[in-house]
């Protein structure tokens, strides 16, 4: 059986202590100024154990893009350390902003690469 890559994700970012909500929704209701989410798009087998799977990561600050900016920057820094993430080929794209087209909340977006085990 195959890991929930998106739940592997949220434990090692929350393990960092980046003081920020992680999820894969964005809250309907009581949003808070600054959060994280996740989404997985899609994966491709490496070998029989082995699969990469394709996470976008939102950066969202309702503060300023600068905050947001920043915030991006310091997922990006803890995913990049992160030994799943394969070094080279571990981002199919770094932090870029894409505000929300709703709200217009700043946000930036990054694709990176989670390569993960088959688990017995």
């Amino acid at each position: 059986m195959w890991a929930d890559v998106e739940k592997l994700t949220i434990d090692y970012l929350n393990s960092a202590n980046l003081g920020v909500p992680i999820a894969t929704t964005v809250p309907a209701s009581d949003r808070p100024s600054r959060f994280v989410r996740l989404q997985s798009g899609g994966s491709r087998r490496r070998t029989i154990v082995h699969r990469d799977t394709r996470v976008t990561v939102e950066c969202w600050s309702s503060l300023n893009e600068e905050d947001a900016s920043h915030l991006a920057e310091l997922v990006y820094q803890t995913l990049d350390d992160w030994d799943l993430v394969p070094p080279f080929d571990g981002w199919q794209a770094g932090p870029y902003p894409q505000p929300d087209p709703d709200t217009g909340t700043p946000r930036y977006v990054m694709t990176v690469i989670i390569r993960h085990r088959m688990e017995d």
